[in-house]
């Protein structure tokens, strides 16, 4: 891939932030950073990552409503939807195929995983 692997990360437990773009940087990514999923819009349109990692299970995160106006947005047709929590793998994955995301990382599977993991969506594209 000749440009450079951009991912947005959503959560707002800033260790798991920090953690989480430590091991991202490592494996070759830009990393843009949300505490919450305000403005999260307008910093996909600014930003233009490839990925959005985000926290499911954050305080005050209308998900629906988020991934509804990523989805009705013509800008933001090819983003990769990755859900990153503690939740059970179970229902990450009952979440990920209710809304059609792309797929689930679960904080407790180890964060030093993340851009292996990550790296599996530009093999399939």
């Amino acid at each position: 891939m000749d440009t450079a692997k951009k991912v947005l990360v959503i959560d707002d437990n800033i260790l798991d932030v920090m953690e989480v773009e430590k091991y991202l940087l490592a494996a070759g990514y830009e990393v843009s950073k949300l505490a919450s999923a305000h403005g999260c819009v307008a910093k996909l349109d600014y930003e233009r990552p490839d990925i959005l990692l985000v926290d499911i299970a954050m305080k005050h995160l209308n998900a629906q409503e988020l991934f509804d106006s990523i989805r009705h947005s013509r800008e933001h047709e090819e983003l990769i939807v990755v859900l990153f929590s503690d939740l059970e793998a179970e229902t990450l994955q009952s979440i990920c195929v209710e809304h059609d995301f792309h797929g689930y990382f679960s904080k407790s599977i180890g964060l030093d995983q993340i851009g292996a993991f990550l790296d599996n969506f530009y093999r399939e594209a």
